[in-house]
């Protein structure tokens, strides 16, 4: 009776020393993926300046791009940048085609349900604007209005639930489109981030757009799998060692045109 329950008792321990293996092998799985292939699959918007866009030769560069490129370089693995969109980032990364996403992400509590947000790398402000001429300084000016929106972007969700009577929300499949209708003059205004509400001044200063209504502080960060524990912690150290080596910082300030900020605690 001692034998057999002695052997019962080492088959017991043995299977949960197994599941407790498993489970540390799944929450490993991308990293060691990544490590065994010798690349890594980040996705990047490349339509979305100065976070993703292409160089005079077409290849892929931006803040975002940029970032990439360091993580690689510290993972000692080549780089493949795997092009997304605000709408289909998400389902890009949980349906394996890329391994981590640097697109943008705003962290969220909607968001955490499908992704696994790491620490952030960056922050911006989420805006409308719109010609001098229009009259709004409160959401609820919005009404009646055509307001153009990137789908999919965070602001585009702030706007929609505002719920707001008779405003008719315009969605165009990237920033770029969004803004160069505000420009054509097919919307009334757009909900847009700082450093594109910037750009936009710059290249059109003649338009005099300015910001009417601030939607929020955007705090973004990669996105990896839920459940990829391993991943996600490699990940963080490689932000934490480059941002106090203030590397991260000088990539942002060369493509934001903008001094770093402190980001908060996450």
């Amino acid at each position: 009776m001692l034998n057999a329950f002695g052997r019962f008792a080492r088959s017991s321990a043995a299977a949960l020393l197994l599941l407790a293996t498993g489970t540390v092998a799944v929450e490993a799985q991308t990293l060691d993926a990544v490590l065994k292939r010798g690349k890594i699959l980040v996705g990047v918007n490349i339509a979305s300046p100065p976070f993703g866009t292409t160089d005079a030769r077409m290849e892929p560069d931006g803040y975002d791009v940029d970032i990439a490129r360091m993580l690689a370089k510290d993972l000692g693995v080549q780089l493949e940048i795997v092009s997304v969109t605000n709408e289909n980032r998400i389902p890009t990364l949980l349906t394996g085609k890329a391994d981590v996403i640097a697109a943008t992400l705003q962290i969220t509590p909607e968001r955490a349900k499908s992704v696994l947000f790491t620490s952030p790398y960056g922050m911006h402000q989420s805006m409308v604007i719109g010609p001098p001429e229009l009259k709004v300084a409160s959401l609820a000016d919005l009404a009646g209005k055509r307001v153009g929106v990137s789908r999919g972007s965070a602001y585009a969700n702030i706007l929609a639930q505002a719920n707001i009577p008779g405003m008719q929300l315009v969605q165009f499949a990237d920033d770029s489109a969004n803004l160069n209708a505000l420009v054509a003059g097919q919307v009334d205004a757009a909900g847009t981030v700082s450093y594109l509400a910037a750009e936009l001044k710059k290249r059109y200063p003649e338009k005099g757009f300015e910001q009417k209504v601030k939607l929020t502080d955007n705090v973004y960060a990669m996105g990896v799998r839920r459940g990829d524990l391993d991943f996600q912690r490699w990940v963080n150290t490689f932000l934490f060692v480059n941002i106090l080596n203030g590397k991260i910082g000088q990539t942002y300030e060369k493509w934001m045109g903008d001094s770093w900020k402190t980001l908060p605690p996450f």
